[in-house]
């Protein structure tokens, strides 16, 4: 779909920084427009432990915490831009972990391990846990606003570099490209999508 009359910018945001993250939103709301549309879409996966600027393990800082807190931050701009609508990427893979201990009771610690107990698979999971868990709630607290939050897995075996930090995961995904989606196939649906 072609816009000529569409104006696209960029800006900065690192989400392994919540500082980037609260300057973005500061900027973001000081142009005073309206945000229709927020797509929560980035993510790392299979890295080596890591501690952010803020003392927190990257994957679960990138994948959830960082959208989280840019979500938190701008709630009143998607309140006033109603009907307003967002999307948090997540993954089949949430199904594979708990974040619970063997009492039942929520483990915080799981979350931004330290490096002894760390295993990127898991730590990516859990962060996708949570990304279902946050949208969760974000809808039933938002939906009476006009803000509707949905959770969505782009896919299975969608090929992307997402995996280039672990070996094992590349050569995985080497055997499976001939039979995963690619976007040039995939392209003519997410147009229609766009209409419906």
């Amino acid at each position: 779909m072609e816009q000529r009359k569409a104006r696209v910018e960029a800006m900065t945001l690192d989400l392994a920084s919540l500082r980037s993250v609260r300057e973005f939103a500061e900027i973001f709301k000081a142009r005073k427009l309206p945000l229709h549309i927020l797509v929560c879409n980035a993510a790392v996966c299979t890295q080596p432990w890591n501690l952010t600027e803020d003392g927190l393990e990257t994957t679960f800082q990138i994948c959830h915490l960082g959208h989280f807190y840019l979500v938190e931050l701008l709630q009143d701009v998607l309140r006033h831009s109603a009907p307003a609508r967002v999307v948090v990427v997540s993954s089949e893979s949430h199904r594979f972990t708990d974040l619970v201990d063997s009492c039942g009771k929520v483990e915080l610690k799981l979350l931004s391990p330290p490096q002894k107990e760390y295993w990127s698979m898991l730590a990516y999971n859990r962060a996708k846990l949570c990304n279902i868990l946050f949208s969760n709630e974000l809808h039933r607290s938002m939906s009476p606003h006009g803000v509707t939050c949905n959770a969505l897995h782009p896919g299975n075996m969608m090929y992307t570099s997402i995996h280039r930090s672990w070996w094992l995961m590349t050569l995985l995904f080497t055997f499976a490209r001939p039979f995963t989606k690619s976007m040039a196939s995939t392209t003519r649906v997410t147009q229609l999508a766009f209409f419906m």
